[in-house]
Formats: structure tokens, sequence, C-alpha cells
């Protein structure tokens, strides 16, 4: 019984807690609670990008398309190297070996493996932005026919959430102050203050490039490479908090 009493007091006195943290709580008679919920907005340009290149390959038997494979995707990884790319900044992405089948439309018999797919592909990481288009140009050249990519991004993106949580805060006062005038008060001060969402986004052109050929079917010849096109441009970040102010008579 003593047990129960004591967690019974112990969970009335961490309520009693809790609720004394409430906004409500700490109010004056006089005064008045005001929620406002704010988004700041930075933006930067983004300093790194990242790559994916792949090798798809086709054969009869599982042996000779990885094999294929391999190769093919050796001269990938020795062109991006010779092109500048140091190894720590190239990481496989995935390897796959998986069958293709030949299905009944009637369903009257079992699928019928035909041929086998290997895929492999490198994630590279671009230090260098104005270097993306000729490390996809290398890629292209180099045999990858699996090519997605620049995904921007930036290396230390502290200084701009800090520059967006300034501005949240700016609008958030801002805010207050116009609620405030609006009812003939003012802003006594701040009760609590939270972030809850944080988020990056850009807008680019982003490459992509598939060239899978069926297998047995001779290459073509390698048309003149022209660099693709891509625009860095910037990226957004956001941050959003909500501010409960304390509103009182002027």
């Amino acid at each position: 019984m003593r047990r129960a009493l004591f967690i019974s007091l112990a969970l009335l006195g961490a309520s009693t807690a809790a609720a004394q943290t409430s906004p409500t709580e700490v109010l004056a008679p006089n005064q008045t609670l005001l929620e406002v919920q704010s988004t700041g907005q930075s933006y930067v340009a983004p300093d790194q990008a990242t790559l994916t290149g792949g090798v798809v390959t086709f054969a009869t038997t599982s042996r000779e398309a990885a094999d294929s494979n391999a190769r093919a995707m050796a001269q990938v990884v020795a062109a991006l190297k010779k092109a500048g790319v140091v190894p720590r900044d190239i990481q496989t992405q995935s390897v796959s070996l998986d069958p293709q089948s030949n299905y009944d439309r009637q369903g009257a018999e079992p699928p019928r493996i035909t041929g086998y797919q290997a895929r492999n592909a490198v994630t590279v990481r671009v230090r260098d932005v104005t270097k993306a288009s000729e490390l996809l140009t290398v890629l292209f050249e180099a045999g990858a026919n699996d090519v997605n990519g620049p995904f921007f991004s930036i290396e230390d993106d502290s200084a701009a959430v800090a520059k967006a949580r300034a501005d949240a805060v700016s609008k958030a006062k801002a805010e207050a102050d116009a609620y405030a005038t609006a009812f003939g008060m003012r802003v006594v001060k701040v009760l609590r203050i939270s972030e809850r969402q944080r988020s990056a986004s850009y807008e680019s052109i982003v490459v992509t490039g598939s060239r899978i050929r069926p297998a047995g079917a001779p290459p073509p010849p390698p048309p003149p490479m022209s660099s693709p096109a891509v625009e860095v441009g910037e990226m957004e970040q956001k941050v959003t908090i909500w501010v409960d102010f304390a509103l009182g008579p002027k």
C-alpha cells in the first residue's frame, strides 16, 4: 500500500510540474496567450554534388553477365580516377545479378529463364560543382549506361540554418507586434520557443542517362560527346518555429 501511495504521489508531482510549465499557467490575470508559427528562409549556392554511374549488362549465363559487367565497371572507375576523382569519393552503391524470365501469357507454363542481367553502380562525390558536367561526360564516354545526377548539397549548412532561424525569429516577433497593436496591447515576454521542422531544397537541372543495349546487339559507333548542361542554382534552407508570447495591456 505504501508503495502504491508513493507512486501515486510521484505521478501527481510530475503532473503538477508539467502543468506549471504550461504557457497558460504562467500568464498574469491581465495577460493573453498568443501562439505564432513562423518559417524563415535563407538561400545559398551548393558547394558539392553527387553522381551515380553504373553499368548494366545482359548475357545468356550468369557468369558471362557478371564477367562482362566487372570489366566494363572497371573501365568506368578507372576513368573517374584518371579524371581526378580520389578513391575516397567513389563508393559502390549496389551490385546485383538477376535472372531475366519469359512468362507464358496464358499461364500454362512456368516462367523460363532467358538470360541474366548484371548491374553495378557507384556514387561519386563531386567537391567542385563546376566539374559536375565534365564528370558526367567522363561516365558516358567510359561506358556507363545507367547514370543519374547531379544531386546538389551543402557540406556545412550551419550558417544557412542560422540565417533561416534568424529570419524565422524576426518574422515571429513582427507578427506578435502586429497582433498586439491590433488589439491595443503590447508584447510582455516570450513564454516558449520550439523548433520542429528543418528542410533544404534546391532547384536544378538533373541529368539522367540510360543507354542499355539488349543482349547480342552490336555496340553503336561512339558519337562525339558533348558535356550536358548543368545549372547549379541555389538551395533554399527553411526553419519553422513555434513561439508563445504573453500579451498585456499597454
